[in-house]
Protein backbone atom coordinates (compact mmCIF):
# COMPACT_ATOMS: atom_id res chain seq x y z
CA UNK A 1 0.00 0.00 0.00
CA UNK A 2 2.54 2.84 1.28
CA UNK A 3 5.67 2.45 0.25
CA UNK A 4 8.36 2.40 2.94
CA UNK A 5 10.67 5.69 2.69
CA UNK A 6 7.38 7.98 1.87
CA UNK A 7 6.03 6.43 4.73
CA UNK A 8 9.02 7.36 6.47
CA UNK A 9 8.76 10.64 5.15
CA UNK A 10 5.16 11.11 6.30
CA UNK A 11 5.54 10.19 9.84
CA UNK A 12 9.11 12.19 9.99
CA UNK A 13 6.51 15.28 9.05
CA UNK A 14 4.28 14.70 10.84
CA UNK A 15 6.42 14.55 13.90
CA UNK A 16 8.25 17.63 13.15
CA UNK A 17 5.53 19.89 12.69
CA UNK A 18 4.60 18.82 16.27
CA UNK A 19 7.98 20.03 17.84
CA UNK A 20 7.00 23.29 15.65
CA UNK A 21 4.17 25.07 18.22
CA UNK A 22 3.96 27.85 19.33
CA UNK A 23 5.72 28.58 22.62
CA UNK A 24 3.07 31.48 23.11
CA UNK A 25 0.57 28.58 22.73
CA UNK A 26 2.68 26.43 24.77
CA UNK A 27 2.87 29.15 27.50
CA UNK A 28 -0.85 29.51 27.43
CA UNK A 29 -0.89 25.55 28.59
CA UNK A 30 0.64 26.89 32.16
CA UNK A 31 -1.92 26.99 34.98
CA UNK A 32 -1.91 28.52 38.59
CA UNK A 33 -1.02 25.98 41.10
CA UNK A 34 1.31 23.89 38.66
CA UNK A 35 4.56 23.01 40.04
CA UNK A 36 7.88 23.78 38.24
CA UNK A 37 8.30 20.02 36.98
CA UNK A 38 5.13 20.28 35.02
CA UNK A 39 6.07 24.15 33.53
CA UNK A 40 9.72 23.00 32.71
CA UNK A 41 7.85 20.09 30.95
CA UNK A 42 5.50 22.77 29.07
CA UNK A 43 8.05 26.09 28.26
CA UNK A 44 11.51 24.01 29.03
CA UNK A 45 14.28 25.85 30.77
CA UNK A 46 13.27 29.90 31.56
CA UNK A 47 15.82 32.34 30.02
CA UNK A 48 15.95 33.68 33.48
CA UNK A 49 15.17 32.70 36.95
CA UNK A 50 15.80 35.20 40.02
CA UNK A 51 13.96 35.46 43.36
CA UNK A 52 12.31 38.30 44.24
CA UNK A 53 9.83 39.11 47.43
CA UNK A 54 9.93 35.70 48.32
CA UNK A 55 8.92 34.20 45.12
CA UNK A 56 10.45 32.18 42.21
CA UNK A 57 10.19 34.35 39.00
CA UNK A 58 11.06 32.66 35.68
CA UNK A 59 11.14 34.76 32.66
CA UNK A 60 10.49 33.28 28.88
CA UNK A 61 11.59 35.64 25.81
CA UNK A 62 9.33 34.18 23.09
CA UNK A 63 9.87 35.39 19.48
CA UNK A 64 6.18 35.11 17.33
CA UNK A 65 6.35 36.46 13.66
CA UNK A 66 9.60 39.05 14.43
CA UNK A 67 7.53 40.20 17.58
CA UNK A 68 9.22 39.61 21.19
CA UNK A 69 7.34 38.59 23.82
CA UNK A 70 8.18 38.21 27.67
CA UNK A 71 6.19 36.30 30.03
CA UNK A 72 6.98 35.81 33.61
CA UNK A 73 5.88 32.68 35.53
CA UNK A 74 6.24 33.01 39.42
CA UNK A 75 6.12 30.40 41.98
CA UNK A 76 5.14 30.22 45.84
CA UNK A 77 6.18 26.90 47.79
CA UNK A 78 6.71 24.97 44.72
CA UNK A 79 3.38 26.47 42.58
CA UNK A 80 2.44 28.56 39.94
CA UNK A 81 1.35 31.69 41.40
CA UNK A 82 1.58 34.06 38.07
CA UNK A 83 1.31 33.45 34.55
CA UNK A 84 1.58 36.71 32.00
CA UNK A 85 3.59 39.65 31.18
CA UNK A 86 6.54 40.81 33.02
CA UNK A 87 4.91 42.01 36.27
CA UNK A 88 5.20 45.53 37.19
CA UNK A 89 4.46 46.92 41.02
CA UNK A 90 2.03 49.05 41.24
CA UNK A 91 2.57 52.86 40.00
CA UNK A 92 3.09 53.99 44.09
CA UNK A 93 4.92 50.83 45.32
CA UNK A 94 7.41 51.68 42.18
CA UNK A 95 11.02 52.60 42.56
CA UNK A 96 10.38 56.33 41.37
CA UNK A 97 7.06 56.59 43.44
CA UNK A 98 9.74 55.58 46.34
CA UNK A 99 12.34 57.98 45.59
CA UNK A 100 9.93 60.79 45.29
CA UNK A 101 8.49 60.37 48.42
CA UNK A 102 11.85 60.27 50.05
CA UNK A 103 12.97 62.75 48.06
CA UNK A 104 9.78 65.16 49.54
CA UNK A 105 10.87 63.85 53.35
CA UNK A 106 14.34 65.13 52.66
CA UNK A 107 13.15 68.61 51.62
CA UNK A 108 10.96 68.44 54.80
CA UNK A 109 14.16 67.61 56.93
CA UNK A 110 15.97 70.00 55.49
CA UNK A 111 13.64 72.83 55.87
CA UNK A 112 13.30 72.07 59.94
CA UNK A 113 16.78 70.99 60.22
CA UNK A 114 17.05 75.59 58.93
CA UNK A 115 14.54 76.85 60.98
CA UNK A 116 16.31 74.36 64.22
CA UNK A 117 19.36 76.48 63.54
CA UNK A 118 17.76 79.44 62.98
CA UNK A 119 15.90 79.12 66.54
CA UNK A 120 18.82 77.66 68.21
CA UNK A 121 21.21 80.85 66.74
CA UNK A 122 18.47 83.43 67.89
CA UNK A 123 18.28 82.06 71.43
CA UNK A 124 22.18 82.02 71.92
CA UNK A 125 22.51 85.38 71.09
CA UNK A 126 19.46 86.33 73.79
CA UNK A 127 21.29 84.29 75.97
CA UNK A 128 24.96 85.75 75.27
CA UNK A 129 23.19 89.40 75.50
CA UNK A 130 21.64 88.55 78.56
CA UNK A 131 24.87 86.92 80.53
CA UNK A 132 27.19 89.99 79.08
CA UNK A 133 24.04 92.37 80.34
CA UNK A 134 23.64 94.22 76.83
CA UNK A 135 19.82 94.93 77.53
CA UNK A 136 20.57 96.46 81.02
CA UNK A 137 21.50 100.29 81.16
CA UNK A 138 24.78 100.12 83.37
CA UNK A 139 25.68 102.63 85.68
CA UNK A 140 28.72 104.46 84.06
CA UNK A 141 30.40 106.80 87.17
CA UNK A 142 31.73 110.40 86.06
CA UNK A 143 35.08 111.09 86.44
CA UNK A 144 36.50 114.57 85.97
CA UNK A 145 39.76 114.92 83.90
CA UNK A 146 42.48 115.65 85.78
CA UNK A 147 44.86 118.34 84.63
Amino acid sequence: MFQQPQFLILIASFLLSACQTSMLNQFSKVQPGMEKDDVLEIMGSPSQSRRFHGKDRWSYVIYEDKIRFDKEVHFFEGKAVYLGDVWQPPADQSAIAADKRNAEGNERLDLELKQNIEQHRKAYDEYDSQVRGNDKVRYVPEFTPIR
